[in-house]
């Protein structure tokens, strides 16, 4: 039970991480970071998992030159603004409608969780991410207390979460930043978005029991 919560909780750090990137554009002091022994070591850990090193090492790249650049938040905002504004690439709608079943689970998640975001919108792509870290901390929370129906509930949550909403519009989100992210920062962390989604994927509907 052990490795279950160290694998949730670094599970929730990741889907937390990428919540943080995609919900607003960054600050100042969070691109400083990409420079930071921080930023290195998490990078470092990523690309230690094979699936993961290609995409990690790209966004590596991206990061640093984002760093180099003489005003890398306004140019990193403006980017943001084309992808993000209106429309926006975050609404889930437009890239794959979900099914009704799946969107009253997110409401119903939203309800039991809540979010620390601004929009509380179920269709929202930074809703769905932080709501995996969350139930991924919940369970932790309820394998250290030793109440095994809560953690088991909450697993499947998250592979309800995973297999019926998220798996269904992040391939087009992924393309779809490819294609219109000309500064290439935003779609560099999709495509790791995705990788690493694939991996967790696999870890809920095989490993995780």
């Amino acid at each position: 039970m052990q490795d279950f919560m160290v694998t949730s909780h670094r599970r929730a750090e990741l889907y937390h991480w990428f919540t943080a990137l995609f919900a607003a554009p960054l600050a100042d002091s969070e691109i400083r970071e990409f420079s930071g022994y921080d930023m290195h070591a998490f990078l470092d850990s990523l690309a230690t998992l094979d699936p993961l090193k290609a995409a990690t090492e790209a966004f590596r790249r991206q990061a640093e030159r984002v760093a180099r650049l003489k005003k890398p938040h306004a140019e990193l905002t403006e980017q943001y603004g084309r992808l993000f504004g209106q429309p926006s690439l975050l609404d889930t709608s437009t890239l794959a409608p979900p099914e009704d079943e799946a969107l009253v689970l997110m409401s119903v998640l939203l309800k039991q969780h809540g979010t620390h975001l601004d929009d509380d919108d179920p269709l929202n792509i930074c809703n769905q991410l932080e709501m995996m870290g969350t139930l991924a901390l919940a369970a932790a929370g309820a394998a250290e207390r030793g109440d095994e129906p809560a953690r088991r509930a909450l697993l499947d949550q998250q592979r309800e979460l995973a297999n019926q909403l998220i798996i269904g519009w992040l391939p087009t989100f992924a393309a779809a930043c490819r294609e219109q992210d000309e500064f290439g920062f935003y779609a560099a962390a999709a495509e790791l978005l995705q990788a690493m989604f694939s991996m967790d994927l696999h870890y809920l509907n095989n490993v995780a029991d």
